[in-house]
């Protein structure tokens, strides 16, 4: 049985394109994983830099919530004391 020298060759042919294709779309499928693993990382310090944000805004709103209720402690104090003190003595010098 002879060897047909022509058709091993466009076998092989056939087989280096079709290797070549395959190995052109893992290139291609690795750039985009490559991308995306970009993207990624890009997201996880946005993430970050949020929660950072989230953290910063809690403690401001923490503080701010404890300066309206330390004011509000104070000027009630003083509605108190004034209510217990100073009313009865406006009624008696201005007859209200």
């Amino acid at each position: 049985m002879a060897i047909d020298e022509n058709f091993l060759m466009t076998e092989i042919l056939k087989l280096n394109t079709a290797v070549a294709g395959i190995s052109g779309k893992i290139d291609g499928f690795l750039q985009s994983q490559n991308g995306m693993q970009t993207e990624i990382n890009g997201l996880k310090t946005r993430v970050s830099s949020t929660e950072t944000d989230i953290v910063n805004i809690k403690i401001t709103h923490s503080t701010i919530r404890n300066r309206v209720l330390g004011a509000s402690a104070v000027v009630s104090a003083a509605m108190g004391v004034f209510m217990t003190f100073g009313w009865p003595i406006l009624q008696k010098k201005f007859g209200l």
